[in-house]
C-alpha cells in the first residue's frame, strides 16, 4: 500500500518540532517543561489573538516611565517589560514564565501582589496582554494596586495614577480592588483618596470587611489622624467588627511615639475589654512603660510595674528605672520607688547620689521627713558626698512652714544619739530655711548645736548660710564675730564668703570695711559677683568715695558691662568731687592772699 501523502503544514509543524523552523527548533530546543507541548499549540491562537486586538491593546495604559507605576504602551517596549526568551534555563531554575497557562499566571499574579511583588506582577501582566492576547481587565489592575503595598514601589501618587487609567480605559473598580486600594493607602497614606474611595463603595452598596476596616484605621494612623482612628476603632468594637491584634500594636506603638499617653492607654484598656484579648508583646510593655515613666503617666505606671515587672514578666531597663523612680520622686509613691531600688540592686547597680535625691524626693512628697532624712544618713554612712545641691529637695520643704525646721533638727539629733551619721549638710539645710523664714535667732541656734548633732562640725557654707542672715537682718556686728570665729575654726574663706561680707559692711553703710574686703578678695584672685559690684560701686557714689572709679575699672576687667545709669553716676560724681576740690583751693589761695594783703599796713605802721 503506498504511503500517505505528507503534507507539511502549519498543524505538522506545531506537532512535529523537528519540522518547525530554525529559530522555533532552536527555541523548543532549550525548554525541558511538559508545558512546551501544550504552550506550542496554544501559540498559533495566541498571535491570532494578538493580531485581533492590537487596536484595543495599543490604547491599554499611559507609558510607563520611570516611576514604574502601569503598564507600557506595547508599541513602545520599554527595557524593563522586556521578557528574556532567548536566555539559556539552567537545570535548577524555575519553568519560564511563557509556559504557564493563563489560569496559572492569574493566579500567581495574585500571589505575588499579595507579597507586593510589583516588578513580577508587571511581567506577568506584560505576558497576558502582549503574548496570550488578553485584554486589561479588573484582574489585572487589582494585582498592580495591591503590589503597591510594597514600601518601596509604592506611592499614593502611583495609586491615583492607575485608578485614573482604569477610569479612562473604563474598567470599573469592584469590591475586591478597592479593598486592595485601602490596603494599598495603609501604607502609602491618602487622607482624599481613602474618603474617594469609601465614598465610592457606598454608592454601589460595597461593604467593608473586616480587614478592610482595619485598613482604613492603619490608614488613619499613617496620616496622624488619631483621633479619628480610634473613634473609628471604638466604632467597630461597638459594631463586633474584629480589630487586628497587628492592629492594636501599632495604634499603640505610633501613639507612644508621639507621645500621646493617655490614648495609647485607652486603647490597651480597649483591647482588655475585648474577648480573648491577645496579650501584647514584652517589647510594647518595656517600651510603654519606659514612655509612661519619662512623660510622667502614673497610672499606666503603676499599673504596667505591679502586672508587669513585679511578676519577672518584663525586665525594664536601666534607663526605664530611673524614669520610673523619677516618677515615683515627683508623685510620692514610696511603694513603687522602693521596688525600682530592688530591681536595680538585683542588678549590682553603684547607687550613687542621683539615685538617692530621687529617693528622697519621694518621702519629702509623701510627707514623711523622718525616712528622708533617713536617707540622708545612708548616703553618709555609704560614703557618697552630701553637699547642699544633692539635698536642695529637703530645703525646698523645710522652708515651708517656721516648725518644720525645728523638727527636722530634732530627727537629726535622734540619729546622732542613735549611732547614726549626720553630715553637715543635712544641718546647713536647717539653717537655711530659718534663713529664708527670716528667723536668724533659730539659725544662730542650729548653729550652736551643731557639734552636737554632726562630728565634722561646720564648714564654710555655713558660714556663707549665716553671712547671708546677717546681711538681710543687717546684724554687721554678728557677721564680723562670725568672721572671727571662722578664724578660729581656721576655715578658709571662698568667694562667697568675701561677696556676702562685702555686702553686710555696705548694708550697715561701713565703707571702709566693705572695701578691705574686697581688696583683700581681690588679692587673693576671687572674682566678686555682679550684685556685690554694683553693691559697692552704689554706695562709694553715695558717700562720694574716690575708689569708686577704681571699683568700676576693675568690674569691666572682670567681664561685667556695667549699666549706663551707673557708669552716668559714678562720672557724675568724680566731676563734682573735681569741682568741690577746685572751689576747695580756690577758696583757700584767696583767704591766703586776703591775710596777706591785710598784714602789709600793719607792719609799715608799726614800723
Amino acid at each position: 500500500m503506498p504511503p500517505s501523502t505528507f503534507v507539511n503544514d502549519a498543524l505538522w509543524k506545531c506537532l512535529c518540532p523537528p519540522s518547525r523552523s530554525t529559530t522555533a527548533s532552536g527555541y523548543l530546543s532549550r525548554v525541558h517543561s511538559p508545558l512546551s507541548t501544550r504552550n506550542c499549540l496554544q501559540t498559533p491562537r495566541s498571535q491570532y489573538r494578538l493580531n485581533t486586538t492590537s487596536s484595543a491593546v495599543s490604547k491599554l495604559f499611559s507609558e510607563h516611565k520611570s516611576d514604574n507605576t502601569t503598564f507600557a504602551r506595547l508599541n513602545k517596549k520599554p527595557s524593563y517589560f522586556r521578557l528574556k526568551y532567548d536566555a539559556p534555563q539552567e537545570a535548577d531554575e524555575k519553568p519560564s514564565l511563557v509556559h504557564f497557562t493563563n489560569a496559572q499566571l492569574y493566579e500567581t499574579l495574585r500571589d505575588d501582589a499579595s507579597i507586593g511583588n510589583y516588578n513580577q506582577v508587571i511581567r506577568k501582566t506584560k505576558i497576558l496582554i502582549k503574548d496570550r492576547g488578553e485584554r486589561p481587565n479588573i484582574r489585572m489592575y487589582a494585582a498592580i494596586l495591591k503590589s503597591f503595598t510594597s514600601c518601596e514601589e509604592g506611592t499614593a501618587g502611583k495609586i491615583r495614577k492607575v485608578l485614573d487609567e482604569m477610569k479612562e480605559m473604563g474598567v470599573e473598580l469592584d469590591i475586591g480592588a478597592c479593598h486592595d486600594v485601602l490596603e494599598a493607602l495603609a501604607v502609602h497614606p491618602d487622607y482624599l483618596l481613602r474618603e474617594e474611595i469609601l465614598q465610592y463603595m457606598k454608592d454601589r452598596w460595597f461593604s467593608l470587611t473586616d480587614r478592610g476596616h482595619n485598613m482604613v484605621v492603619a490608614g488613619m494612623l499613617r496620616d496622624r489622624l488619631f483621633e479619628q482612628a480610634i473613634g473609628k476603632i471604638e466604632e467597630m468594637l461597638k459594631q463586633r467588627i474584629v480589630v487586628a491584634n497587628w492592629l492594636w500594636d501599632k495604634a499603640v506603638w505610633l501613639l507612644l511615639d508621639y507621645q500621646e499617653i493617655e490614648e495609647a492607654w485607652h486603647l490597651l484598656q480597649l483591647r482588655k475589654g475585648t474577648p480573648n484579648p491577645k496579650e501584647p508583646s514584652k517589647a510594647l510593655w518595656g517600651h510603654f512603660l519606659d514612655i509612661a515613666g519619662k512623660y510622667f503617666h502614673l497610672e499606666s505606671v503603676n499599673s504596667i510595674w505591679t502586672n508587669q515587672v513585679i511578676p519577672d514578666y518584663v525586665k525594664p531597663t536601666t534607663t526605664t528605672c530611673l524614669n520610673v523612680l523619677n516618677l515615683a520622686g515627683r508623685t510620692g509613691d514610696v511603694k513603687l520607688a522602693t521596688d525600682v531600688f530592688r530591681v536595680l540592686s538585683l542588678r549590682n547597680t553603684v547607687f550613687t547620689s542621683y539615685h538617692y535625691e530621687m529617693l528622697l524626693e519621694t518621702y519629702l512628697n509623701a510627707e514623711d521627713l523622718s525616712a528622708a532624712l533617713y536617707v540622708i544618713s545612708i548616703m553618709a554612712e555609704a560614703g557618697i558626698d552630701v553637699d547642699e545641691a544633692t539635698i536642695h529637695p529637703l530645703y525646698i520643704y523645710l522652708r515651708e512652714t517656721p516648725s518644720t525646721p525645728i523638727r527636722a533638727f530634732e530627727i537629726l539629733q535622734t540619729f546622732e544619739s542613735s549611732g547614726r551619721k549626720v553630715p553637715t549638710a543635712a544641718i546647713n539645710v536647717c539653717i537655711q530655711a530659718s534663713v529664708h523664714l527670716e528667723d536668724l535667732t533659730q539659725a544662730i541656734e542650729f548653729y550652736k548645736a551643731l557639734h552636737t548633732v554632726c562630728a565634722a562640725g561646720p564648714n564654710v557654707h555655713t558660714f556663707n548660710i549665716l553671712f547671708q542672715g546677717c546681711h538681710k537682718a543687717g546684724r554687721k556686728e554678728l557677721a564680723m564675730f562670725l568672721a572671727t570665729e571662722m578664724l578660729e575654726l581656721k576655715i578658709a574663706p571662698d568667694p562667697l564668703t568675701y561677696d556676702r561680707l562685702v555686702l553686710v559692711c555696705c548694708h550697715s553703710g561701713d565703707l571702709t570695711d566693705a572695701l578691705l574686703y574686697y581688696e583683700e578678695m581681690r588679692s587673693q584672685g576671687y572674682v566678686p559677683r555682679r550684685g556685690c559690684f554694683e553693691h559697692l560701686i552704689n554706695k562709694g557714689v553715695e558717700l562720694g568715695e574716690e575708689k569708686t572709679q577704681a571699683v568700676l575699672e576693675d568690674m569691666k576687667k572682670c567681664g561685667y558691662v556695667p549699666y549706663r545709669d551707673t557708669e552716668r553716676a559714678v562720672t557724675e560724681m568724680v566731676i563734682k568731687t573735681t569741682t568741690t576740690d577746685t572751689t576747695r583751693n580756690v577758696a583757700e589761695i584767696a583767704t591766703s592772699n586776703s591775710n596777706e594783703l591785710a598784714g602789709s599796713p600793719k607792719d609799715s605802721t608799726q614800723a
